[in-house]
């Protein structure tokens, strides 16, 4: 099977196109959206006004986002509300004081390479997918990215065709209020950014849900990582950066994962020695701690991805990195497309 999913169209068009490029999966992508809103902590009226805002926000700010989780929900059979909740159930956990996910997602950016490990729960390996969204709206722009089936966009890492790649790592905060989805914003940023700084300009432009960070990287060497709360966005350039899964940019009430300040240090001082050495190795680290994670860790390595910003390649392994083959993806000037040795 290949992991490739071609998705054309507008925003409502290509969610739409996930089920009908995947009919085998519509089971399993009902099943993984139920099972992750039954072990949502029991709905408080705060979580109620903040999902009505949520959606006014999102309908207002980027309708595109609406207009894909609408499409998504008819492919698959799906009520819209499902496919909007199940996509802020980090934020309701973190507004209910009890973060869902031990994520460990690790994300680097270095001379217009950016890397990342995805760390997630296991039920997502059979509906990851890597697709390529090509949307007239977006003058000739192409996105590839890789992510889960019954999500949006770029829900995990992604590059575009003119060279922006992103990936996120996720961060549970206190600091929640109606704004745009790390999720939204990520799409948002491929599909109408070309550089660092255009994509630095327009998260300052918006404001934000809150939660998690981004690591940001160009066909320049640019690179730049943000973090995202509701009300501060901390944002560093470098020529070498590195995210995790806690903030450095001011204290946070809510606790992070045990394991992310050492897989930060590791990062920064491997990158530091370095930073031009085999991206792909570094996602296969295991010690002194590791990025690439294992059960019975809760969230284990189920992807590692490389895109690189110059040559307009990916490497994507569908697996733990340190196991897995690396799958070649290229823009040919027209169309992504997975390219064989």
């Amino acid at each position: 099977m290949s992991l490739l999913v071609p998705l054309a169209g507008d925003a409502r068009a290509r969610g739409l196109g996930q089920a009908r490029a995947c009919p085998e999966a519509s089971e399993a992508v009902r099943a993984s959206i139920r099972d992750r809103l039954a072990e949502l902590p029991t709905r408080t009226p705060r979580m109620q006004r903040f999902l009505a805002a949520q959606w006014e926000a999102t309908r207002r700010l980027v309708p595109e986002a609406i207009a894909e989780i609408e499409g998504i929900a008819e492919g698959f059979g799906l009520a819209r509300e499902a496919v909007f909740d199940v996509l802020h159930l980090g934020c309701l956990a973190d507004l209910a004081a009890v973060p869902a996910d031990a994520d460990g997602c690790s994300a680097f950016a270095t001379g217009g390479i950016v890397a990342k490990n995805r760390d997630f729960r296991p039920e997502h390996a059979r509906l990851q997918r890597v697709f390529a969204h090509a949307d007239p709206a977006w003058g000739g722009r192409q996105v590839l990215c890789l992510g889960s089936l019954g999500a949006p966009g770029a829900w995990s890492s992604g590059m575009n065709s003119d060279g922006l790649a992103l990936a996120d790592t996720q961060i549970a905060t206190a600091d929640h209020g109606p704004g745009v989805l790390r999720y939204f914003l990520m799409t948002r940023l491929l599909a109408s950014c070309a550089t660092v700084e255009e994509a630095l300009a327009a998260i300052g432009r918006l404001p934000h849900a809150g939660g998690g960070s981004l690591v940001l990287g160009d066909a320049t060497g640019a690179a730049a990582w943000v973090e995202l709360r509701h009300t501060r966005v901390d944002i560093t350039r470098g020529a070498a950066v590195a995210r995790t899964n806690h903030y450095t940019g001011a204290p946070e009430a809510l606790a992070p994962v045990a394991h992310s300040a050492p897989r930060l240090a590791l990062l920064e001082a491997a990158l530091a020695r370095d930073p031009g050495q085999e991206p792909r190795a570094l996602l296969a680290t295991h010690a002194p701690t590791a990025l690439c994670r294992h059960p019975p860790d809760p969230s284990p390595t189920l992807a590692g991805a490389v895109w690189d910003c110059r040559g307009l390649t990916a490497l994507i392994a569908d697996g733990p990195p340190c196991s897995t083959a690396w799958t070649r993806f290229g823009w040919d000037g027209a169309v992504w497309r997975e390219l064989h040795a």
